[in-house]
C-alpha cells in the first residue's frame, strides 16, 4: 500500500538544525545547539565517552569557531582525531558550522580522579605485588631506554603484568 507524502523533501540534518533552532532549541546558546549536535550526529560509542563538548573562539574573524570534544580516553582521542573529518561531515549535515574539532581527554565533571593502583599505575605500592622476577624482566627490558621513556614504558609493562595477574586469579 501507497502512500503520498507531502511538502518538500529535506534532508535529515535540516529537520534537526530547524528543530534546535525551533522550540527544541529556544534560548540555547551556539555551544549547547553544537552539544546536542555532536550528541544526535554520533554513535553509541561517541555518546558513551563523551565528557564534554564546547566551541572555542574562531582563530580569527569571520572564521567559525572550533569544537572541542573531550573524552574519556586517550586511545580513543586519538582515534577520533583521526577520523575528525568524518565527524566535520557529520556535524554539518547537523547544520553545525565549525572550522575544526579538537579531541581532549578528561573526566566527567561529576567523577572523582581514580586512583593510581585503580588506573593499573605502577608505583611502588603495586610493583611489590610483582614477583621478583618480573620486575627484574621489566627492569632488563627498559634498561636500554632513554630515562624520559623508560618509566612510561615500565609502568606499562607493570599495569600489564598486573592485569594479566587479575584477570588469571579471577578465572580460578
Amino acid at each position: 500500500m501507497a502512500t503520498e507524502r507531502g511538502g518538500d523533501p529535506q534532508r535529515a540534518g535540516q529537520l534537526v538544525s530547524s528543530l534546535l533552532s525551533g522550540p527544541l532549541g529556544e534560548g540555547l546558546s551556539d555551544a549547547q545547539r553544537a552539544a546536542r549536535a555532536w550528541y544526535a550526529a554520533n554513535g553509541d560509542r561517541e555518546r558513551a565517552h563523551t565528557t564534554g563538548v564546547w566551541l572555542r573562539r574562531p582563530p580569527a574573524a569571520g572564521v567559525d569557531p572550533v569544537m572541542v570534544v573531550r573524552v574519556d580516553s586517550g586511545l580513543l582521542a586519538s582515534e577520533m582525531g583521526t577520523n575528525k573529518d568524518i565527524y566535520l561531515s557529520r556535524l554539518s549535515f547537523y547544520g553545525v558550522r565549525i572550522s575544526n574539532i579538537r579531541f581532549e581527554v578528561g573526566q566527567r565533571a561529576h567523577q572523582a580522579p581514580r586512583p593510581a593502583r585503580e588506573r593499573g599505575a605502577c608505583h611502588p605500592a603495586t610493583h611489590a605485588e610483582l614477583t621478583d622476577e618480573e620486575r627484574a624482566r621489566v627492569d632488563e627490558a627498559c634498561s636500554s631506554l632513554p630515562d624520559g621513556l623508560r618509566e612510561s614504558v615500565s609502568r606499562a609493562m607493570c599495569a600489564s603484568l598486573l592485569r594479566e595477574k587479575s584477570l588469571t586469579t579471577q578465572e580460578d
